[in-house]
């Protein structure tokens, strides 16, 4: 058994693995309190999550040989620098190595949702892919003849932070006009919130596509059509660099597979010129949803 944690720019999930097998899942969202001190939060809530998981299953910590560290952000040697949460060279790593005696990989949110997506997901018969993590922020991975790419100085591959705008808004990296300030579910979500004037309302991700977005569809079609549009600009952009068969996403975005948003995107995506050789590969949701993070987490790669 395996212990899969999901660091998420809102949340933790933590869970236990067996195999490909996700057997039970806790979760618990960060509260304004726990941003004060987010390094002391990360390890309460850590430490709260796993002895729960463990009692659900009836599990020990004897019982588990690793745990596994999803996270937003660039890991070097397990410690986590992210803009998302405020970290610059968190060492989670041997915090939970100290904690548990366990050994302890941390591993970018990205990368750990495409491995568990290549191995056990959508993407698992295709060589050359592209995954793209679509929620609080943006992230991703890529293979190229069934292989990760892994640069030798950082993480890599920070989908989200490519500039999409000159002179946009400006991002929690310090850049200006990143992608995931223009087509992450949290800028739909912040965007069509204050079109709204719902601010202070607890909105839930699910409640925004099957409730808020039908229901006020008249209203918000400007925010919507921007979100399609700049979608479409970075995705293409990732298409014509990678030139993948497939392109597979995950986070939040996962869910809107059959959603108007996601149809009106392909077909976005589908106009000429979209991409430099006018063609677009399979684009898929991830089989795993947001649990491929947690199962990643564990994969060796």
């Amino acid at each position: 058994m395996n212990i899969g944690i999901d660091l998420g720019g809102s949340h933790i999930g933590v869970g236990i693995i067996d195999g490909c097998n996700l057997l039970n899942t806790v979760d618990k969202f960060f509260t304004e309190e726990d941003r004060k001190d987010i390094e002391n939060a990360i390890i309460r809530n850590i430490d709260e999550l796993i002895n729960n998981v463990l009692n659900q299953s009836n599990l020990n910590i004897t019982d588990v040989q690793k745990i596994g560290v999803s996270s937003p952000g660039t890991v070097i040697d397990g410690k986590i620098r992210s803009s998302n949460l405020g970290l610059n060279y968190f060492d989670l790593k041997s915090v939970l190595e100290e904690k548990y005696k366990l050994p302890v990989k941390v591993r970018n949110d990205g990368k750990c949702a495409a491995l568990a997506e290549k191995k056990y997901g959508i993407m698992k018969d295709y060589d050359d892919c592209v995954f793209v993590n679509i929620g609080t922020g943006v992230g991703g991975a890529a293979f190229i003849g069934g292989k990760l790419l892994e640069p030798k100085r950082f993480s890599g591959f920070e989908f989200g932070h490519m500039t999409i705008e000159k002179d946009g808004i400006l991002c929690t990296c310090g850049k200006k006009g990143c992608f995931e300030r223009y087509a992450s579910i949290k800028s739909l979500k912040t965007r069509i919130v204050n079109k709204l004037g719902l601010n202070g309302v607890d909105i839930s991700g699910q409640y925004l596509r099957e409730v808020i977005m039908p229901k006020y569809h008249d209203e918000i079609q400007e925010e919507i059509n921007d979100f399609i549009e700049y979608l479409s600009i970075g995705i293409g952009n990732l298409i014509d660099i990678f030139e993948p068969e497939i392109i597979c996403f995950g986070g939040s975005f996962s869910y809107y597979e059959g959603h108007p948003v996601f149809n009106k995107f392909i077909e976005e995506l589908k106009k000429p010129n979209s991409t430099f050789n006018g063609t677009i590969p399979e684009i898929k949701t991830a089989y795993l949803k947001n649990d491929a993070g947690i199962i990643g987490a564990v994969i060796d790669e």
